[in-house]
């Protein structure tokens, strides 16, 4: 190279600096252009694809506040019928709101199903949920202010009193009495009180009022509405006077009796040595248990000594006073 001349020398540079050049293109900067289109592209994909996820995140946003308030709406349309619906829950919840608005003196009660359209979907097919309707039938009595009130041992002035105090009260029938004349303001006060709890799922069905013998008779139909849901969304909270046992759990049933026996031999019981009001099994009765002979025979035999010599000479019988066997 020493022989070459100045212009060979710069050729050859020119040379060199070109091949340097070219390599430096080919290795470095058309890779990076490659890569940058590249990149350009991939950015490009991305923006697309995070615009496609933004426009579905607000989707799901809105089909979330959707769902929200579609369950908000089935919540409030579950609440509308009781979850759990049984017959003497309901009954004693009935019974509980009269007798807390003062008016105890119940003389019948009935509880019925009551016939519901099945569910009908939009395909035309029949739906697993079903709606039910039971309705509670009470009949209340009003007093008439001249008689001493007696129901059970509530609102009784006459259970576990001395003999002179049962007199005293006994005296006093007949005699008008404008505190004791009570019933019907108590009655539309226990009606009002049932309407407004859950006006929802339970509803005033029948109201009538009689009063041709010198008292009210104060009849009342509640329909109590509940539904079998399969799928459930909400949680019942609020219905547990129609679905769990509200009344008196511990009672004492040791002396308790079925029916009236001629004489109640139960030392638990407070009716103990009380006997059955004779008129009742006085002359002959169809007794299907026992022989004719066998009937006739005890008929003629109390009918002769007495129904109260016959089952026990101790015996009180229900149309005295005394709250003690007499001796």
């Amino acid at each position: 190279m020493g022989n070459l001349t100045l212009r060979e020398r710069a050729m050859f540079a020119l040379v060199a600096l070109v091949g340097v050049a070219a390599l430096v293109y080919i290795f470095g900067i058309r890779p990076l252009n490659n890569n940058y289109e590249l990149m350009k592209q991939n950015l490009a994909e991305l923006t697309a694809q995070k615009e496609y996820y933004d426009q579905l995140k607000l989707a799901n946003a809105a089909n979330q506040q959707a769902i929200n308030e579609l369950d908000t709406k089935i919540t409030a349309y579950e609440k509308s019928f009781i979850a759990d619906l049984k017959t003497e829950n309901a009954i004693q919840y009935a019974l509980s709101e009269f007798e807390k608005a003062g008016i105890p003196f119940l003389a019948s009660y009935d509880s019925a199903d009551m016939s519901t359209e099945p569910i009908t979907l939009a395909d035309g097919s029949v739906s697993a949920d079903s709606l039910i309707c039971k309705r509670i039938t009470l009949k209340y009595s009003s007093t008439d202010g001249y008689e001493v009130t007696q129901y059970n041992q509530t609102h009784n002035p006459i259970m576990g009193q001395t003999k002179s105090e049962v007199e005293k009260h006994i005296k006093n029938t007949g005699k008008l009495q404008e505190e004791g004349a009570y019933g019907y303001d108590e009655f539309l006060k226990g009606l009002d009180a049932i309407a407004k709890k859950n006006p929802d799922c339970v509803k005033l069905a029948n109201i009538k009022v009689e009063g041709d013998k010198g008292y009210f008779t104060l009849t009342v139909a509640i329909d109590f509405y509940g539904a079998n849901l399969t799928t459930r969304v909400s949680t019942d909270t609020n219905k547990d006077a129609y679905a769990t046992w509200g009344g008196d759990t511990n009672v004492d049933t040791k002396g308790g009796f079925i029916g009236m026996p001629y004489i109640v031999k139960n030392e638990n019981s407070k009716w103990n040595g009380v006997m059955i009001d004779t008129g009742r099994v006085s002359g002959f009765l169809d007794r299907p248990f026992a022989s004719y002979l066998s009937n006739a025979q005890f008929t003629k035999l109390v009918n002769e000594q007495g129904l109260k010599k016959i089952v026990g000479a101790k015996a009180v019988t229900t149309e005295t006073t005394e709250t003690e066997p007499a001796a």
